[in-house]
């Protein structure tokens, strides 16, 4: 010990040299030495979910007490360069809890004076390469925000039918203007988890049905009563395809896009909206197949 480091001690200061941990072992058993913590990887998806919420939070300000002007809608678009980014931000999202989010995100925008409509609409996309045209873009995160002060373009309407298998009506119209969600199911009505009774508005035929023909929908008991939704997306001005409980069974697949170029998107992802094209099949059950037309 140098003279210093005896001086120091005498006036009870620490010393300079690093004093030596206590170890309880006993002698001849190795020293265990206590792991220090690190943290890797990406940030817990409750931080996440609040950077989300405080990004549409911050880009709707502007409407703070002004519910006449407020959006009619926003269109979230995220950008996931990796598998693991985007697992991510499907727990973010609360994916497999359709609604979740959308509720929350209404909390909060109440918390903060922003007041919307009572049908406005929350979708989300995820891309891999890069972020489309947004309303506003933060990082990775864009978004659409559709003002219903602004005029509206004209209405899209598109047209189901079914290839395979036996609708109610030989076609169905869907009209933007006067609807934007329509259900798909077999039946007219059923009820949900919830209690609540939902009626579908393109009709899959079901075996007791007046007019179900054995030859034409014989594979319709293999669509579930709640099985997708077609809905208009203002924000895009496009209709996606979104897959409902009965549609997303635990293993398998029970509902898929066929697409004009023949490639085939699996729709097996609670609340994510598919984007429908002009030509589209849909396939339900593996039995029953849908065409989408843009009209």
């Amino acid at each position: 010990m140098s003279l210093i480091d005896k001086v120091k001690n005498l006036f009870g200061l620490a010393s300079t040299e690093e004093q030596p941990i206590a170890s309880t072992s006993r002698p001849g058993e190795p020293v265990s030495v206590a792991p220090t913590s690190t943290t890797t990887g990406p940030p817990p998806a409750a931080q996440v979910r609040e950077q989300v919420m405080r990004f549409i939070i911050g880009k709707l300000r502007a409407y703070q007490n002004e519910p006449d002007t407020a959006p009619a809608g926003i269109q979230l678009s995220v950008l996931c360069t990796t598998p693991a980014d985007e697992e991510l931000y499907r727990v973010v999202l609360w994916t497999n809890q359709p609604g979740k989010f959308e509720a929350e995100l209404s909390r909060q925008l109440a918390d903060n004076y922003i007041t919307l409509p009572k049908n406005w609409q929350f979708a989300y996309t995820f891309f891999t390469d890069t972020l489309p045209d947004t309303t506003y873009r933060e990082g990775n995160l864009g978004l659409v925000v559709v003002d219903r002060s602004k005029p509206d373009n004209a209405p899209l309407h598109a047209r189901v039918t079914a290839l395979v298998g036996q609708l109610e009506q030989p076609e169905y119209i869907l009209d933007s203007a006067k609807k934007t969600t329509f259900c798909i199911g077999r039946g007219r009505t059923t009820q949900t988890a919830s209690g609540r009774v939902r009626t579908n508005d393109i009709v899959i035929l079901n075996e007791e049905d007046p007019s179900y023909d054995s030859a034409k929908g014989a594979g319709n008991g293999a669509v579930s009563r709640a099985h997708a939704t077609i809905r208009f997306d203002p924000a895009q001005k496009r209709y996606v395809l979104l897959v409902d409980p009965g549609g997303l069974p635990a293993g398998g697949n029970k509902t898929k896009l066929i697409h004009p170029d023949d490639s085939i998107e699996r729709a097996d992802i609670a609340g994510m909206g598919y984007p429908l094209q002009n030509g589209d099949q849909i396939e339900l059950g593996g039995e029953v197949t849908l065409f989408f037309e843009l009209l």
